[in-house]
């Protein structure tokens, strides 16, 4: 996914053949990752306090995600009957996982919201006055960088949501309006051995 999202930028990372792009990709990949294991085990609140909310919030707009998906292929195979059955969930986890991760962004209460608690802990930084549990000046700034990196990717992944909804309502729409299936694999070739065997199996 991460290279066909710098191929729009870069169309040389869009080739999954290649050894250079494939291998800058995973070091994106997984030095993220490694930086917010980083940052939660070196916040002062705690790792727990800090990735849990996003993890809460990834993981549900993740199921969205893939119920959205679903729904497309169910119009794409022109079983539009059926598609409630993700249509209600999807549309539940949409309203709840969005509003989720909108009030912890913007929410004003500091228990709640990232940005207003990084606002509290950089106003009393710049009175000089030390917040529990930080317990100094360079903690106390560490609380809200991390604050303001959880807001931009919990903001972040509410954008990727809101446009894979728009995107999947758009292709079920289409798909509606046209008469004929239009969920089409892309045709793989079948390896010559495999091809024997299933030969071989007809025969039979």
């Amino acid at each position: 996914m991460l290279q066909d999202l710098l191929g729009v930028f870069a169309p040389g990372f869009r080739n999954t053949a290649s050894w250079g792009s494939s291998i800058v990709a995973t070091a994106i990949c997984v030095g993220a990752w490694g930086y917010f294991l980083y940052q939660g085990v070196t916040d002062p609140l705690g790792g727990v306090n800090t990735l849990w909310p996003l993890f809460g919030i990834s993981n549900q707009m993740l199921a969205a995600v893939a119920l959205t998906l679903c729904t497309v292929v169910i119009f794409r195979m022109k079983r539009e009957r059926y598609a409630s059955v993700t249509i209600a969930p999807t549309g539940w986890l949409a309203i709840c996982t969005l509003t989720a991760g909108l009030q912890k962004v913007f929410h004003p209460d500091p228990r709640i919201g990232f940005l207003s608690h990084a606002t509290r802990y950089s106003d009393a930084l710049a009175q000089g006055q030390v917040l529990a549990p930080a317990q100094n000046a360079g903690q106390m700034s560490q609380i809200v960088w991390n604050d303001r990196v959880d807001a931009a990717l919990a903001l972040l992944f509410v954008l990727v949501v809101v446009s894979i909804l728009y995107y999947g309502v758009r292709a079920c729409l289409d798909a509606y309006r046209t008469d004929r299936v239009t969920a089409l694999e892309t045709p793989v070739p079948m390896p010559l051995k495999a091809e024997a065997a299933g030969a071989a199996s007809l025969m039979r």
